[in-house]
Protein backbone atom coordinates (compact mmCIF):
# COMPACT_ATOMS: atom_id res chain seq x y z
CA UNK A 1 0.00 0.00 0.00
CA UNK A 2 1.93 3.31 -1.15
CA UNK A 3 -0.66 5.66 -0.70
CA UNK A 4 -2.35 5.39 -4.36
CA UNK A 5 -6.17 4.87 -4.93
CA UNK A 6 -6.72 3.42 -8.64
CA UNK A 7 -10.17 2.94 -9.51
CA UNK A 8 -12.15 2.74 -12.49
CA UNK A 9 -15.89 4.27 -12.91
CA UNK A 10 -18.39 3.33 -15.93
CA UNK A 11 -21.87 3.80 -16.88
CA UNK A 12 -23.24 2.60 -13.34
CA UNK A 13 -20.45 0.66 -11.99
CA UNK A 14 -17.36 1.46 -9.75
CA UNK A 15 -14.28 -1.16 -9.71
CA UNK A 16 -12.02 -1.19 -6.96
CA UNK A 17 -9.10 -3.53 -7.85
CA UNK A 18 -10.34 -5.63 -10.33
CA UNK A 19 -13.90 -5.66 -8.17
CA UNK A 20 -16.89 -4.51 -9.69
CA UNK A 21 -19.59 -2.64 -7.26
CA UNK A 22 -22.79 -0.77 -8.04
CA UNK A 23 -22.89 2.58 -7.81
CA UNK A 24 -23.18 3.84 -4.10
CA UNK A 25 -22.77 0.51 -2.61
CA UNK A 26 -19.20 1.47 -1.20
CA UNK A 27 -20.83 4.04 -0.16
CA UNK A 28 -23.94 2.73 1.69
CA UNK A 29 -21.85 -0.08 3.58
CA UNK A 30 -19.24 2.86 4.72
CA UNK A 31 -21.89 4.94 6.20
CA UNK A 32 -23.94 2.28 8.56
CA UNK A 33 -20.53 2.56 10.85
CA UNK A 34 -22.01 3.63 13.69
CA UNK A 35 -21.14 6.30 15.81
CA UNK A 36 -20.14 3.25 19.08
CA UNK A 37 -17.58 1.48 16.25
CA UNK A 38 -16.05 4.73 15.11
CA UNK A 39 -15.68 5.83 17.67
CA UNK A 40 -13.56 2.17 18.78
CA UNK A 41 -11.48 2.97 15.55
CA UNK A 42 -10.57 6.81 16.14
CA UNK A 43 -9.24 5.64 19.93
CA UNK A 44 -7.50 2.73 18.38
CA UNK A 45 -6.10 5.04 15.74
CA UNK A 46 -4.55 7.18 18.88
CA UNK A 47 -3.16 4.30 20.71
CA UNK A 48 -1.10 3.81 17.20
CA UNK A 49 -0.10 7.25 17.29
CA UNK A 50 1.08 7.14 20.77
CA UNK A 51 3.18 4.18 20.24
CA UNK A 52 4.88 5.81 17.04
CA UNK A 53 5.82 9.25 18.78
CA UNK A 54 7.38 7.01 21.45
CA UNK A 55 9.31 5.04 18.93
CA UNK A 56 10.66 7.27 16.28
CA UNK A 57 12.35 4.43 14.58
CA UNK A 58 14.75 4.28 17.22
CA UNK A 59 12.78 1.85 20.03
CA UNK A 60 12.63 -1.60 18.92
CA UNK A 61 10.25 -2.19 21.65
CA UNK A 62 8.01 1.02 20.78
CA UNK A 63 7.88 -0.08 17.02
CA UNK A 64 7.00 -3.34 17.73
CA UNK A 65 3.83 -2.56 19.91
CA UNK A 66 3.12 -0.10 17.28
CA UNK A 67 3.16 -3.05 14.53
CA UNK A 68 0.90 -4.69 17.01
CA UNK A 69 -1.36 -1.74 17.14
CA UNK A 70 -1.47 -0.81 13.91
CA UNK A 71 -2.39 -4.43 12.52
CA UNK A 72 -5.43 -4.38 15.28
CA UNK A 73 -6.32 -1.12 13.90
CA UNK A 74 -6.17 -2.84 9.73
CA UNK A 75 -8.70 -5.72 11.58
CA UNK A 76 -11.09 -2.48 12.46
CA UNK A 77 -11.14 -1.06 9.12
CA UNK A 78 -11.31 -4.75 7.29
CA UNK A 79 -14.87 -4.90 8.85
CA UNK A 80 -15.92 -2.55 5.69
CA UNK A 81 -15.49 -3.34 2.14
CA UNK A 82 -14.14 -0.38 0.43
CA UNK A 83 -10.84 -1.27 3.47
CA UNK A 84 -11.08 -4.77 2.44
CA UNK A 85 -10.11 -3.43 -1.31
CA UNK A 86 -7.45 -1.37 -0.24
CA UNK A 87 -5.18 -2.86 2.39
CA UNK A 88 -3.81 -5.40 1.57
CA UNK A 89 -0.96 -5.23 4.27
CA UNK A 90 -0.22 -8.86 5.78
CA UNK A 91 3.62 -7.96 4.28
CA UNK A 92 4.08 -5.28 5.68
CA UNK A 93 3.35 -6.44 9.86
CA UNK A 94 5.05 -10.07 8.84
CA UNK A 95 7.99 -8.24 7.75
CA UNK A 96 8.76 -5.64 10.54
CA UNK A 97 7.82 -8.18 12.70
CA UNK A 98 10.56 -10.07 11.31
CA UNK A 99 12.79 -6.96 11.09
CA UNK A 100 12.61 -6.22 14.54
CA UNK A 101 13.21 -9.94 15.33
CA UNK A 102 16.78 -9.76 13.49
CA UNK A 103 18.15 -6.48 14.71
CA UNK A 104 20.89 -5.38 16.44
CA UNK A 105 20.96 -1.50 17.55
CA UNK A 106 24.86 -2.26 17.59
CA UNK A 107 25.07 -3.96 13.83
CA UNK A 108 24.41 -0.83 11.53
CA UNK A 109 22.25 -1.98 8.83
CA UNK A 110 24.06 -2.42 4.93
CA UNK A 111 22.80 -2.20 1.70
CA UNK A 112 25.13 -3.34 -0.65
CA UNK A 113 25.46 -3.87 -4.66
CA UNK A 114 24.65 -7.40 -3.99
CA UNK A 115 21.10 -6.57 -2.02
CA UNK A 116 20.55 -4.48 -5.05
CA UNK A 117 20.88 -7.33 -7.70
CA UNK A 118 18.53 -9.20 -5.53
CA UNK A 119 16.35 -6.73 -4.94
CA UNK A 120 16.00 -5.73 -8.81
CA UNK A 121 14.93 -9.99 -9.62
CA UNK A 122 12.37 -10.25 -6.78
CA UNK A 123 10.72 -6.99 -8.56
CA UNK A 124 10.80 -8.63 -11.98
CA UNK A 125 9.76 -11.81 -10.24
CA UNK A 126 6.81 -10.16 -8.44
CA UNK A 127 8.04 -12.53 -5.55
CA UNK A 128 9.78 -13.02 -2.00
CA UNK A 129 11.93 -15.53 -1.08
CA UNK A 130 10.92 -16.50 2.79
CA UNK A 131 11.57 -14.12 4.82
CA UNK A 132 14.11 -15.63 7.04
CA UNK A 133 16.00 -15.84 3.59
CA UNK A 134 15.92 -12.09 2.91
CA UNK A 135 18.87 -9.96 4.56
CA UNK A 136 17.87 -7.68 6.76
CA UNK A 137 18.64 -4.64 4.17
CA UNK A 138 15.77 -5.67 2.10
CA UNK A 139 13.03 -6.69 4.92
CA UNK A 140 10.15 -4.35 4.94
CA UNK A 141 12.13 -1.48 2.52
CA UNK A 142 15.75 -1.45 0.59
CA UNK A 143 18.18 0.61 2.84
CA UNK A 144 19.04 1.17 6.24
CA UNK A 145 16.51 1.61 9.33
CA UNK A 146 15.88 5.12 8.77
CA UNK A 147 14.60 4.75 5.41
CA UNK A 148 12.47 1.86 6.69
CA UNK A 149 11.41 3.73 9.80
CA UNK A 150 10.51 6.25 6.87
CA UNK A 151 8.63 4.03 4.62
CA UNK A 152 6.75 2.14 8.04
CA UNK A 153 5.18 5.82 9.43
CA UNK A 154 4.06 6.74 5.85
CA UNK A 155 1.73 4.06 6.04
CA UNK A 156 0.81 4.91 9.34
CA UNK A 157 -0.01 8.73 8.81
CA UNK A 158 -2.26 7.45 5.87
CA UNK A 159 -3.97 5.44 7.90
CA UNK A 160 -4.52 8.32 10.20
CA UNK A 161 -5.70 10.00 6.68
CA UNK A 162 -8.50 7.38 6.59
CA UNK A 163 -9.87 7.53 10.27
CA UNK A 164 -10.24 11.94 9.46
CA UNK A 165 -11.74 10.80 6.20
CA UNK A 166 -14.31 8.56 7.26
CA UNK A 167 -15.63 10.98 10.01
CA UNK A 168 -15.64 14.02 7.50
CA UNK A 169 -17.33 11.85 4.77
CA UNK A 170 -19.66 10.07 7.20
CA UNK A 171 -21.14 12.65 8.60
CA UNK A 172 -20.88 15.04 6.16
CA UNK A 173 -23.22 12.36 3.77
CA UNK A 174 -25.64 11.33 6.52
CA UNK A 175 -26.69 15.07 6.99
CA UNK A 176 -27.35 15.84 3.48
CA UNK A 177 -28.97 12.39 3.23
CA UNK A 178 -31.64 12.81 6.16
CA UNK A 179 -32.00 16.66 6.11
CA UNK A 180 -31.93 17.21 2.29
CA UNK A 181 -32.62 14.52 0.34
CA UNK A 182 -35.23 12.63 2.88
CA UNK A 183 -37.27 16.16 2.35
CA UNK A 184 -37.18 15.75 -1.42
CA UNK A 185 -40.73 15.91 -3.30
CA UNK A 186 -39.30 13.68 -6.42
CA UNK A 187 -36.29 11.66 -6.92
CA UNK A 188 -34.62 12.29 -10.16
CA UNK A 189 -30.80 12.58 -11.21
CA UNK A 190 -32.28 16.99 -11.76
CA UNK A 191 -33.08 16.60 -8.41
CA UNK A 192 -30.19 15.45 -6.35
CA UNK A 193 -27.88 17.28 -8.56
CA UNK A 194 -30.30 20.49 -7.43
CA UNK A 195 -30.20 19.69 -3.97
CA UNK A 196 -26.52 18.66 -3.72
CA UNK A 197 -25.43 22.43 -5.12
CA UNK A 198 -27.61 23.83 -2.95
CA UNK A 199 -25.86 22.05 0.13
CA UNK A 200 -22.94 22.95 -1.40
CA UNK A 201 -23.54 26.61 -1.72
CA UNK A 202 -25.94 27.72 1.06
CA UNK A 203 -23.86 29.57 3.91
CA UNK A 204 -26.12 28.23 6.79
CA UNK A 205 -25.90 24.48 5.51
CA UNK A 206 -21.95 24.56 5.05
CA UNK A 207 -21.79 25.77 8.43
CA UNK A 208 -24.03 23.29 10.21
CA UNK A 209 -23.94 19.97 8.07
CA UNK A 210 -20.79 19.85 6.39
CA UNK A 211 -17.76 19.27 8.40
CA UNK A 212 -15.32 21.73 8.74
CA UNK A 213 -12.29 22.60 10.72
CA UNK A 214 -14.41 24.89 12.59
CA UNK A 215 -16.16 22.27 14.08
CA UNK A 216 -13.77 19.39 13.37
CA UNK A 217 -10.13 18.21 12.92
CA UNK A 218 -11.24 16.67 10.14
CA UNK A 219 -12.78 18.61 7.17
CA UNK A 220 -15.18 17.64 3.95
CA UNK A 221 -13.64 18.97 0.77
CA UNK A 222 -15.76 19.93 -1.65
CA UNK A 223 -13.01 19.35 -4.28
CA UNK A 224 -10.53 17.06 -4.89
CA UNK A 225 -7.02 16.31 -6.57
CA UNK A 226 -6.32 13.96 -8.24
CA UNK A 227 -5.34 12.57 -11.60
CA UNK A 228 -8.54 11.74 -14.45
CA UNK A 229 -7.72 9.79 -17.64
CA UNK A 230 -10.01 7.80 -20.51
CA UNK A 231 -8.44 4.92 -21.00
CA UNK A 232 -10.10 2.03 -22.90
CA UNK A 233 -9.86 -1.64 -21.03
CA UNK A 234 -11.08 -5.17 -20.78
CA UNK A 235 -14.11 -5.18 -17.81
CA UNK A 236 -13.75 -8.25 -15.01
CA UNK A 237 -16.60 -10.02 -17.30
CA UNK A 238 -14.89 -9.61 -20.71
CA UNK A 239 -16.46 -7.06 -22.02
CA UNK A 240 -14.45 -3.78 -23.50
CA UNK A 241 -15.39 -0.81 -22.38
CA UNK A 242 -13.84 3.54 -22.38
CA UNK A 243 -13.34 3.83 -18.55
CA UNK A 244 -12.82 6.81 -16.79
CA UNK A 245 -9.53 5.94 -14.55
CA UNK A 246 -9.16 7.91 -11.12
CA UNK A 247 -5.93 7.90 -9.30
CA UNK A 248 -5.98 9.90 -5.55
CA UNK A 249 -4.25 9.46 -2.56
CA UNK A 250 -7.63 10.59 -0.73
CA UNK A 251 -10.29 8.21 0.44
CA UNK A 252 -12.49 11.14 0.28
CA UNK A 253 -12.15 11.49 -3.42
CA UNK A 254 -12.88 8.14 -3.47
CA UNK A 255 -15.84 7.56 -1.49
CA UNK A 256 -17.37 11.23 -2.78
CA UNK A 257 -17.22 9.37 -6.38
CA UNK A 258 -18.95 6.23 -6.11
CA UNK A 259 -22.02 8.16 -4.34
CA UNK A 260 -21.94 10.84 -7.13
CA UNK A 261 -22.15 8.03 -9.63
CA UNK A 262 -25.16 6.75 -7.50
CA UNK A 263 -26.67 10.20 -7.98
CA UNK A 264 -25.76 11.00 -11.37
CA UNK A 265 -27.34 7.64 -11.78
CA UNK A 266 -30.66 8.22 -10.02
CA UNK A 267 -29.80 6.30 -7.14
CA UNK A 268 -30.48 7.02 -3.46
CA UNK A 269 -29.24 5.94 -0.24
CA UNK A 270 -32.25 6.24 2.30
CA UNK A 271 -32.23 5.49 5.99
CA UNK A 272 -34.88 3.02 7.29
CA UNK A 273 -37.31 4.07 9.85
CA UNK A 274 -37.08 0.99 11.69
CA UNK A 275 -33.83 -0.34 11.73
CA UNK A 276 -31.94 3.03 10.86
CA UNK A 277 -29.55 1.83 8.75
CA UNK A 278 -28.88 3.17 5.17
CA UNK A 279 -29.94 1.29 2.46
CA UNK A 280 -29.90 1.86 -1.62
CA UNK A 281 -32.08 2.56 -3.46
CA UNK A 282 -32.06 2.28 -7.31
CA UNK A 283 -35.09 4.04 -8.24
CA UNK A 284 -37.46 7.12 -7.53
CA UNK A 285 -39.48 5.33 -5.26
CA UNK A 286 -40.12 7.02 -1.66
CA UNK A 287 -38.75 3.84 -0.16
CA UNK A 288 -39.37 4.13 3.77
CA UNK A 289 -37.84 0.97 5.15
CA UNK A 290 -34.94 -1.83 3.94
CA UNK A 291 -34.80 -5.37 3.47
CA UNK A 292 -33.04 -6.29 6.61
CA UNK A 293 -34.03 -7.97 9.18
CA UNK A 294 -36.51 -6.29 11.73
CA UNK A 295 -35.21 -5.95 15.18
CA UNK A 296 -38.33 -6.19 15.97
CA UNK A 297 -39.60 -9.20 14.68
CA UNK A 298 -36.43 -11.48 12.91
CA UNK A 299 -38.89 -13.29 10.92
CA UNK A 300 -39.86 -10.29 8.68
CA UNK A 301 -38.10 -7.54 6.86
CA UNK A 302 -38.09 -4.11 8.36
CA UNK A 303 -40.31 -3.01 4.87
CA UNK A 304 -43.14 -6.49 5.78
CA UNK A 305 -42.42 -5.03 9.10
CA UNK A 306 -43.51 -1.48 7.86
CA UNK A 307 -46.72 -3.22 5.98
CA UNK A 308 -49.76 -2.13 7.67
CA UNK A 309 -51.33 -5.31 6.68
CA UNK A 310 -48.89 -7.83 8.13
CA UNK A 311 -48.50 -5.35 11.61
CA UNK A 312 -51.99 -6.48 12.18
CA UNK A 313 -50.96 -9.81 11.98
CA UNK A 314 -48.15 -8.84 14.55
CA UNK A 315 -50.23 -7.26 16.34
CA UNK A 316 -51.40 -10.49 18.33
CA UNK A 317 -48.38 -11.19 19.92
CA UNK A 318 -46.59 -7.58 20.52
CA UNK A 319 -49.10 -5.51 21.98
CA UNK A 320 -47.13 -2.23 21.35
CA UNK A 321 -48.20 -2.85 17.74
CA UNK A 322 -51.75 -3.78 18.72
CA UNK A 323 -51.99 -0.73 20.11
CA UNK A 324 -50.25 0.93 16.95
CA UNK A 325 -52.77 -0.62 14.71
CA UNK A 326 -55.95 0.58 16.85
CA UNK A 327 -54.36 4.12 16.72
CA UNK A 328 -54.33 3.80 12.89
CA UNK A 329 -57.80 2.78 12.28
CA UNK A 330 -59.12 6.06 14.48
CA UNK A 331 -57.08 8.18 12.18
CA UNK A 332 -58.67 6.74 9.55
CA UNK A 333 -61.86 7.01 10.53
CA UNK A 334 -61.79 10.57 11.24
CA UNK A 335 -60.26 11.25 7.53
CA UNK A 336 -63.14 9.18 6.14
CA UNK A 337 -66.02 11.35 7.89
CA UNK A 338 -63.82 14.23 7.06
CA UNK A 339 -63.10 15.51 10.19
CA UNK A 340 -59.38 15.28 8.89
CA UNK A 341 -57.39 16.54 5.44
CA UNK A 342 -55.89 13.66 4.06
CA UNK A 343 -52.20 15.23 4.37
CA UNK A 344 -53.52 15.32 8.80
CA UNK A 345 -54.18 12.26 7.93
CA UNK A 346 -50.81 11.47 6.93
CA UNK A 347 -48.72 13.44 9.46
CA UNK A 348 -50.73 11.80 12.03
CA UNK A 349 -49.78 8.63 11.14
CA UNK A 350 -46.73 8.95 11.19
CA UNK A 351 -45.82 10.29 14.06
CA UNK A 352 -47.81 7.40 15.45
CA UNK A 353 -45.37 5.00 13.42
CA UNK A 354 -42.61 6.81 14.97
CA UNK A 355 -43.75 6.56 18.09
CA UNK A 356 -44.03 3.00 18.22
CA UNK A 357 -40.32 2.34 16.57
CA UNK A 358 -39.23 4.41 19.87
CA UNK A 359 -41.63 2.43 22.05
CA UNK A 360 -40.34 -0.89 20.85
CA UNK A 361 -36.91 0.36 20.81
CA UNK A 362 -36.97 1.24 24.89
CA UNK A 363 -37.97 -1.63 27.43
CA UNK A 364 -38.52 2.22 29.55
CA UNK A 365 -42.30 2.81 27.64
CA UNK A 366 -44.54 0.33 29.06
CA UNK A 367 -47.38 -0.45 26.82
CA UNK A 368 -49.88 2.00 28.97
CA UNK A 369 -47.82 4.67 28.29
CA UNK A 370 -47.35 4.37 24.77
CA UNK A 371 -50.92 3.82 24.32
CA UNK A 372 -51.62 7.61 26.38
CA UNK A 373 -49.32 8.92 24.12
CA UNK A 374 -50.93 8.49 21.05
CA UNK A 375 -54.76 9.04 21.89
CA UNK A 376 -56.00 10.88 18.87
CA UNK A 377 -56.48 13.93 21.08
CA UNK A 378 -52.66 13.47 22.31
CA UNK A 379 -51.49 13.16 18.62
CA UNK A 380 -53.61 16.01 16.96
CA UNK A 381 -52.52 18.00 19.53
CA UNK A 382 -48.73 17.94 19.25
CA UNK A 383 -49.43 18.31 15.22
CA UNK A 384 -51.77 21.39 16.10
CA UNK A 385 -54.62 19.10 13.65
CA UNK A 386 -58.08 20.72 14.23
CA UNK A 387 -61.16 17.96 13.95
CA UNK A 388 -63.97 19.13 12.41
CA UNK A 389 -67.00 18.06 13.78
CA UNK A 390 -69.86 16.83 11.45
CA UNK A 391 -73.11 16.83 12.26
CA UNK A 392 -74.79 13.20 13.07
CA UNK A 393 -78.17 12.01 13.09
CA UNK A 394 -80.95 13.67 11.77
CA UNK A 395 -81.07 17.45 11.94
CA UNK A 396 -82.86 19.14 14.77
CA UNK A 397 -86.45 20.54 14.02
CA UNK A 398 -86.60 24.51 13.60
CA UNK A 399 -89.72 27.19 13.79
CA UNK A 400 -91.80 23.86 14.03
CA UNK A 401 -91.17 23.08 10.36
CA UNK A 402 -91.23 19.12 9.27
CA UNK A 403 -88.20 18.43 7.94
Amino acid sequence: MDGRIIFYTYGTTMELNGQPFSAGELTENLINLTPDDYDVIYKQAGRVFDFAERCGGRDVSAWRGLNTELSTLSGLLKKFTVFQMLLDDDDLFAETEELLNRYDPATPVEFTEQDMELYSQLLETDGKESLSDLPLSLLLYPGDMTDKWEFYYNHVTRYGSYVMDIYAFNQTIRNFINFILSRLETNSPESYARALYDFYNDPRLIQKLIVNPLTSTASYNKHDEYMLSYVPRELPDGRVAICQEHVTDSLQALMKADYMLALSSGYNIRRCLICHRYFLVKSGVHALYCEGACPHAPQYTCRQFGSYERQKELARDIPKVRVKVTAFERITKDAKRGAISKEDERRAKDYVRDKLYEALRSKDISVDDFEAGITSERVYSVLNITRTAKPRGRPKKTGGEAV
